[in-house]
């Protein structure tokens, strides 16, 4: 009676397993065209009444960007339509085109832009820890950040903490089965998103709940599925409508950005046989 009562408190390593997945798909097609005509004796064409003796037209659209000499057309490229595509180092590409007159007194410019942006990341955290049967263990690793509070009695400091962090409280069952009260976290810092003050946001990822998960097994106990669409259209009113010609009037923008969460757990019994659990 001894030997079979005697026996060691059952050990239950739990490990958990929070994986993240986000795909990132970016396509944007933009154009600038325009370009300044003369109509003047300077140029060998005037108009040939007392007025307007001369006439010049100026594409007004352009930006300080336009005066890039390196952006493939005239400097300063008097654009009339000016809706581009990131373009720039490492980001897009873009085709510049230059048409003149002989005597200098028309001149236009084209410039195709367009970029395409494709990214992929998986991200696995894996915390695990051992406790005995019916008794609560959390473990956690993290930062505090400090966040600054006003009140009444001035600034003040407070330290939020943005942290990954495991709590279970494990129960072995007669049959050998493990009933888990889990409670899991992932908060980080989202300095992208920062508050008045400059202090970041906490992106956080929570799940608590009970299942009854038998030795050795894993089970999710939850996901997120997220997706944001959009499709961005910007030009000129009733131009941009003309069909195959109303794409000289716009630019068109297309995202489609997923993010999927997903919790696994696998409790494990690591001294079943010193502690004599049967499995029926």
């Amino acid at each position: 009676m001894v030997r079979s009562l005697d026996t060691e408190t059952p050990q239950v390593l739990i490990e958990a397993r929070i994986v993240e997945a986000n795909t990132q798909f970016v396509r944007e097609v933009g154009i600038q065209w325009g370009g300044d005509m003369s109509f003047s004796e300077t140029t060998g064409n005037p108009t040939g009444v007392p007025f307007p003796s001369s006439v010049v037209m100026t594409g007004g659209a352009s930006d300080s960007s336009s005066q890039n000499p390196l952006s493939g057309t005239a400097s300063p490229g008097h654009f009339a339509i000016n809706m581009p595509a990131a373009v720039g180092a490492g980001s897009g590409g873009a085709l510049g085109f230059i048409f003149g007159s002989a005597g200098g007194a028309a001149r236009l410019n084209l410039r195709l832009s367009a970029l395409e942006n494709r990214g992929a990341v998986k991200i696995i955290t894996a915390p695990k820890i051992t406790t005995l049967d019916n008794q609560k263990a959390k473990i956690s690793q993290g930062v505090s950040i400090p966040i600054s509070v006003v009140s009444a009695a001035g600034v003040n400091t407070q330290f939020v903490e943005a942290k990954i962090e495991l709590e279970v409280s494990p129960h072995i069952t007669q049959e050998g089965s493990i009933l888990l009260h889990i409670k899991v976290k992932k908060n980080e810092p989202d300095f992208s998103r920062t508050g008045a003050r400059g202090d970041p946001t906490i992106l956080k990822k929570e799940a608590e709940t009970q299942v009854l998960v038998r030795d050795g097994d894993t089970t999710v106990i939850g996901g997120i599925y997220t997706r944001k669409t959009s499709d961005t259209i910007s030009g000129i009113p009733v131009l941009s409508q003309i069909p195959v010609l109303g794409w000289f009037f716009r630019k068109s923008k297309k995202n489609d950005d997923r993010t999927e969460l997903l919790i696994f757990i696998t409790p494990r019994i690591v001294n079943r046989l010193k502690a004599t659990v049967s499995q029926r």
